[in-house]
This record gives structure tokens, C-alpha cells and sequence, in this order.
């Protein structure tokens, strides 16, 4: 994904801070005297470049009730110039960041005077770990749809043209065939799965001890093909997503 940078620009000082690469975790990186917005731009620009960042999120002084102010508006300029340079820029509201940074310096029993050196780039890292949090929310709420949209394509695609049929024969690495009957397809987690159960069996098992799950996953071909599940963890979860469907469905 690319780290990215933080910014809490200030009049006298810039703290900048840093994510990981998986824009999972934001970390206070360093604080830059201002000493004017050209040199200042130059020196971001130099911090982008040695860090392979990505892209800036910079907080914005929002007035208490909402509104943008003359502060808000020298930091839209200054960062205008950076933009130019060819970084891309956004934004998050930094309210009361500066706040959040001052207390969590003291809960960390840092003394006053050193305090007043890092407070900017531990702001910085609240703004960013802010933005960092809010895009994985976004995330996280698109992938159900995501997901269910997924589900719809593979189920149209089995009814099209990859209908699994009712009796299905396996091979194993030794030439065995075992003839298994179609039960359901399963999709867990995004992934999907087929039931199966043991054709040629006198007898079956009340709690499902002949049904076989295996992952559908595509060949060179891209033709669907059975894999063995070797995490039990994952078999036991999948198969429990599986009689679930059959209390609900009521399967035979």
C-alpha cells in the first residue's frame, strides 16, 4: 500500500510523522523549523523521497465551530507549494490533536522542556494514525458488499456454466476413484467451498462424519479444481458454516 506522511503544520514548527507500509500504525518521525515555505516544501519534498511515502495527510486547523480560519487557509498555500512539487496531499480535521499529544506525553512521564520538542511530531502522529484509522473503517464497511457481490458472480457462473453435477468422481495421486454426491457450495469468508458426501457408503453418519469439504480454487486453466483442507482450524470452521446452512435449509 505505501507509507504515507503526516503533518501538523504550525508557524514556527512542522511535526511529521510517519506510517508503516501497510498504513496500519502511524509513528512520530521529526519536526522541522520553519524557517520559510520554500526551504520547508524542499525539506518535506526530501522526507518523501528518503522514506518512499506516498502520499501526505496534513491536519487542518478547523475553528471550533466548524469553520475554516486564516490558519487553515496558510496551511491550504503552504501546501500548495508541496503539491506542486508532485506530492499528492489530504486532509483531516486536527482539532484538539495538539491536546491528545500534550496528554499522552505527560501519561509517558516526559519532563516539560522536552515535551515542548516532540509535542509536533507526536501531533503529527495522532492526525495520521486519525487518518489511517478512518480509511479502514471505509474499508472494512465496503467489503461485505464487496464480498456479496463476489457470491452473486460465482453463484450466476454456476448456474450459467459451471454447474456442479449431482454425482461427482475424485482421483487421488494413486489412480483411486471415489464417487462423491454434490450437498451445497459454501462461501466463507470470501472464499468458497464445496460439501460433498461419500456416494458409495451403506451408511451416513447423523453428524455429517462422510462429508467431505474441500476449497474451490482455479487451475492454469481456470477451470475450478478440489483442494484438501490442511488447516484443521479452517476445515472445523467451514464445516461448521456448513451444517449451519443444513438447520436452516433443512438439507437431507
Amino acid at each position: 500500500m505505501g507509507r504515507v506522511l503526516g503533518l501538523d503544520v504550525g508557524d514556527k514548527r512542522i511535526g511529521v510523522a510517519l506510517s508503516d507500509e501497510t498504513r496500519l500504525i502511524a509513528s512520530p518521525y521529526c519536526v522541522i523549523h520553519s524557517v520559510g515555505w520554500g526551504p520547508d516544501s524542499r525539506k518535506i519534498a526530501d522526507i518523501m523521497r528518503e522514506t518512499g511515502a506516498e502520499l501526505i495527510v496534513s491536519g487542518l486547523p478547523y475553528n471550533m465551530d466548524g469553520s475554516l480560519g486564516f490558519q487553515a487557509e496558510k496551511v491550504r498555500n503552504f501546501l500548495r507549494v508541496v503539491e506542486d512539487m508532485g506530492f499528492p496531499v489530504e486532509w483531516i480535521d486536527e482539532r484538539l490533536t495538539t491536546v491528545s499529544a500534550q496528554r499522552a506525553l505527560i501519561e509517558g512521564g516526559m519532563r516539560r522542556e522536552d515535551r515542548r520538542e516532540n509535542v509536533d511530531k507526536v501531533a503529527a502522529a495522532v492526525i495520521l494514525q486519525a487518518w489511517l484509522d478512518l480509511k479502514r473503517n471505509e474499508t472494512e464497511k465496503e467489503q461485505p458488499m464487496a464480498d456479496e457481490e463476489k457470491k452473486m458472480r460465482m453463484e450466476d457462473a454456476g448456474e450459467n456454466e459451471n454447474e456442479v453435477p449431482e454425482i461427482i468422481e475424485l482421483t487421488d495421486e494413486d489412480g483411486n476413484v471415489t464417487r462423491f454426491e454434490y450437498m451445497t457450495t459454501i462461501d466463507y469468508e470470501g472464499e468458497l467451498y464445496v460439501a460433498l458426501m461419500l456416494a458409495d457408503e451403506d451408511e451416513e453418519d447423523e453428524e455429517g462424519g462422510n462429508v467431505v469439504i474441500l476449497k474451490i480454487e482455479q487451475d492454469e486453466n481456470g477451470e475450478d479444481m478440489y483442494v484438501s483442507l490442511e488447516d484443521d482450524q479452517l476445515a472445523d470452521a467451514v464445516f461448521e458454516k456448513f451444517m449451519e446452512m443444513v438447520d436452516e435449509a433443512d438439507f437431507e
